[in-house]
């Protein structure tokens, strides 16, 4: 189970593009911002048949040039054949226009080596952070 703490007040006035026990994808707006929340262990692609689709509705709803707060906080390591599956979602963020990202990195330590993984291998480039207050805070800048 993930923490339902709320992260920041500006999502409050995003839209929700979907949320459930997996994930949790936020559009702001005013920001130009995706939030992506990656929750738990994902057993297969079977687990999230609508991850890629609810992606791509989101980033109908972005501009050119927008952020990308991803948080992996409570992920846990997932079956590589579930790690191809974060390649393609990685994938289509960055040709999107994704302008900058940060990533809350995981507890879990091998779940990060994996996401670090899929980083190189979608050519996803963004900064790493222990503090999703932090990532928030660079995203601003």
């Amino acid at each position: 189970m993930y923490s339902t703490e709320k992260d920041t007040t500006q999502e409050q006035t995003g839209t929700l593009v979907a949320q459930n026990q997996c994930y949790k994808i936020l559009y702001a707006p005013h920001q130009n911002r995706l939030y992506l929340s990656i929750h738990g262990f994902w057993k297969n692609k079977n687990a999230v048949p609508e991850y890629l689709p609810d992606l791509k509705r989101a980033l109908l709803l972005v501009k050119p040039d927008f952020t990308l707060l991803l948080d992996t906080r409570t992920m846990i390591t997932h079956p590589q054949a579930v790690m191809s599956l974060h390649v393609e979602a990685q994938t289509l963020l960055r040709e999107a226009g994704m302008k900058k990202a940060a990533c809350v990195d995981p507890a879990d330590r091998i779940a990060t080596l994996q996401l670090e993984d899929t980083f190189s291998q979608s050519r996803f480039s963004s900064r790493h952070f222990t503090s999703y207050a932090e990532a928030e805070a660079w995203l601003n800048e």
